[in-house]
C-alpha cells in the first residue's frame, strides 16, 4: 500500500512538472497583448531590458505609463541602495505591453 501511495504521489508530481515553462512565462505578455485593462495602455516592468524577463505588470491605474515609472523608480533606488551605491546601473524600465 505504502508502496502505490509513493507511485502515485510521484505520478502527480511528474505531471505537474511537464507544463511548458516557455508559455507559463509568456502567458502575461500574451493576455496583456490582446486586451487592454482600463483607458490606458498597461505596461510591464522588465529587467536588463529584456522583455522575456519581465518582472511586474501595472495595469488598472488612471495613467499607467506614470504609475509604471514611480515604480521603476524606487526598484532601481532600492537596487543600487543594495550594492551600497557601487552597481546603480538602474536595471528595470517600463514598456508598453498593449495600446
Amino acid at each position: 500500500m505504502r508502496t502505490l501511495v509513493i507511485f502515485v504521489v510521484s505520478a502527480v508530481l511528474l505531471a505537474s512538472c511537464s507544463m511548458d515553462r516557455e508559455s507559463t512565462l509568456a502567458a502575461p505578455g500574451k493576455y496583456f497583448a490582446s486586451n487592454k485593462s482600463g483607458a490606458s495602455a498597461d505596461y510591464g516592468i522588465i529587467k536588463f531590458g529584456n522583455p522575456d524577463d519581465h518582472v511586474i505588470t501595472v495595469h488598472g491605474f488612471m495613467d499607467d505609463a506614470a504609475s509604471c515609472k514611480e515604480v521603476v523608480e524606487a526598484l532601481n533606488a532600492n537596487a543600487c541602495k543594495e550594492t551600497n551605491g557601487q552597481q546603480c546601473m538602474n536595471p528595470y524600465s517600463c514598456i508598453a505591453l498593449n495600446e
